[in-house]
Parts: C-alpha cells; sequence; structure tokens
C-alpha cells in the first residue's frame, strides 16, 4: 500500500509517494504554485497521506483538497515517538518539520550529532547519542537576511555571488549572509564537541563548502521522518 509523505515548508511543498520497495517519485514545488501539485498528484492514489504543515492551517485546508477522499494525518510533535526524546519544555512547540526531521536523522547519527535545515529559516537541532533531542535553534535563512538589507537600506544583492574577499557590494552582502549561516553551524558545532552534522534544505549545497564542521547533505529527511512516524502508527 503506497503512502504519500507531504512536506509543507515556509517557501516549499516537497512531497514523496513511498512504496513497499521505496520511494516511487517524489517532486516539490513552491508555495506560489501549490496549484501544480493538484495534476502532479492526480494518478497517484495513495493509500493514506501523512503530512508536516508549518505554513498555517489555508495551505493544509488547499492540499487536502486536492486528495479528496484520501486519509490525512498532519504530525505534531511528541514527548517521544521512533526512538526519539523530545527535549523541549513543552513538545508540542517543536516544529513539525524539525520532529520529522530529527526522527529521519535519528538512524544515520548513531553517536549523535547535529541536524541542519537551511531553508527559509536556519534550524540547528541537537541530538544526543542516545536518541534525546538536546535543544536548538533558529535564526534567519538566506533569503530571509538578504530580504532583511534589502528592505533596510538600499542594498539589491539579488546578482551577488560568493567570493573571499569580495570586491563589490553584491558578492559582500551575498558572502556575508553564507558566512553567518556556516559561522552559526559552526559555533554550535564547536559548543557540543565537533559531531556529525547532516544538512538539508535549498542553501544546503551553498553552505556546506564554507562549514569547518563534519557534514554531509541528507535530502529529504523531513519525508524520511514522516515514514517512520507513519509505520509507528500504523
Amino acid at each position: 500500500m503506497n503512502l504519500l509523505a507531504i512536506d509543507s515548508g515556509n517557501s516549499r511543498i516537497k512531497w514523496g509517494l513511498r512504496g513497499p520497495g521505496g520511494w516511487i517519485v517524489r517532486g516539490a514545488s513552491d508555495q506560489a504554485g501549490i496549484e501544480e501539485l493538484a495534476l502532479a498528484w492526480k494518478s497517484l492514489q495513495p493509500a493514506s497521506v501523512i503530512g508536516s504543515n508549518v505554513a498555517g492551517k489555508a495551505i493544509q485546508d488547499r492540499i487536502e483538497a486536492m486528495l479528496p477522499g484520501s486519509a490525512f494525518t498532519w504530525i505534531e510533535a511528541q514527548r517521544s515517538q521512533c526512538g526519539v526524546l523530545n527535549g523541549y519544555t513543552v513538545p508540542g512547540q517543536l516544529g513539525p518539520d524539525r520532529w520529522a526531521a530529527l526522527i529521519g536523522a535519528r538512524k544515520l547519527l548513531a553517536m549523535g550529532g547535529l541536524v541542519v535545515s537551511l531553508g527559509t529559516a536556519l534550524t540547528v537541532d541537537i541530538l544526543d547519542r542516545d536518541g534525546k533531542f538536546a535543544g536548538g535553534i533558529i535564526a534567519p535563512g538566506l533569503q530571509a537576511m538578504l530580504d532583511a538589507l534589502k528592505r533596510s537600506t538600499r542594498l539589491d544583492p539579488s546578482a551577488g555571488h560568493f567570493a573571499f574577499p569580495p570586491k563589490n557590494t553584491d558578492d559582500a552582502v551575498l558572502s556575508g549572509a553564507v558566512l553567518s549561516l556556516a559561522g552559526t553551524i559552526d559555533k554550535i558545532s564547536r559548543l557540543r564537541g565537533n559531531p556529525e552534522c547532516l544538512l538539508n534544505g535549498g542553501d544546503a549545497e551553498l553552505v556546506l563548502p564554507h562549514l569547518e564542521t563534519r557534514a554531509r547533505i541528507v535530502d529529504n529527511l523531513v519525508l524520511e521522518g514522516l515514514v517512520l512516524i507513519s509505520g509507528e502508527k500504523g
């Protein structure tokens, strides 16, 4: 029986159809182009749907309307699930996408480590070797930094590229934002004794070369976590 997993983020929606043998098909769409998903999902006919949504109730309702008659489960962070213990004081305050990513990362970080998302926001979450989520940070992501500078100054770094040292203003702004992200990740890594770090999100490839931290990119951690959660619920 096939399962449709949906990661509805602030900027993009990632999804995948999972069968007994693994992923059958995966895709993504910008939130602005959400109606494209109706065509992509038309022939999938999943037995069930599990999703993480941080984009609000209106988006959730639109997604459900594209798959009429399907049985939906929208996850929330729990105190404990799939071998991960939630260290938040109020477990439900943790975003469902971060929770699913931690669960997806658990089997990949046998000695513990960092789970980093580089999207609309930067999140760096600490997973101990015993499976406990010890806490994490949230900071502006790359585009959020650039948008803030554009609103607050006359700078428009849309044409910038990473360079060091930068020799024009556009490159200076873009490079500063990238190094800010990398520096935050490296600082937390040092504080935790330099554990392994898993990166995911749209800006992971851009930031990875500038990290001192031992890191690798693992795509679709949220989707992998959703599949594990679905199996436990089943």
